[in-house]
């Protein structure tokens, strides 16, 4: 009996786990596109911080410390492992691997603010009118790159024991 209250426990630390690291890893993105100098909106921000950690609200204090450093230690070696060159190729690739896991049935919380924002990025990259300054886009699409550096952080990721089964979240 022991035994399946420690499987249970290591069973929802992981879904607990799968379901905020898309948010952290875009949030992380964002603070390093904020500190190479792009604006980007506080409320978005803020909602990706709400996604982050909002599941973390149903467990004991304890968990939650725990639970955090292993998030933000696997959204750091995910995106270590991805290195981009600039910020903004990491935001979009992290927002690609959000949406490569609804793709795939590894994520089912299709109202999380990190899906919201990574549909918003993706939306807002494809625009090619003029910003309200007359500016035109800067940073072309380069969709099919971000995708396969999506796939390669999902495999990364399943080598760490995360999102191998489908259907959990």
């Amino acid at each position: 009996m022991q035994a399946q209250a420690q499987v249970d426990l290591l069973a929802r630390d992981l879904t607990i786990l799968e379901r905020c690291l898309p948010a952290h890893m875009l949030f992380l993105m964002m603070e390093q596109c904020q500190n190479a100098g792009y604006e980007l909106r506080a409320d978005v921000m803020h909602h990706l911080n709400v996604a982050a950690v909002s599941p973390l609200s149903q467990i004991d204090t304890l968990s939650v410390a725990r639970l955090s450093r292993r998030i933000d230690e696997a959204a750091r070696t995910l995106l270590n492992d991805l290195s981009p060159d600039d910020p903004r190729e990491g935001l979009y690739c992290c927002a690609q691997f959000c949406l490569l896991l609804v793709d795939e049935g590894r994520l089912l919380d299709v109202q999380n603010q990190a899906v919201l924002v990574s549909l918003l990025l993706m939306d807002d990259i494809k625009d090619e009118r003029k910003d309200q300054y007359g500016n035109e886009p800067v940073w072309r699409l380069e969709g099919r790159k971000w995708q396969e550096k999506a796939k390669k952080m999902l495999r990364r990721a399943n080598l760490m024991g995360y999102y191998v089964n489908s259907c959990r979240n």
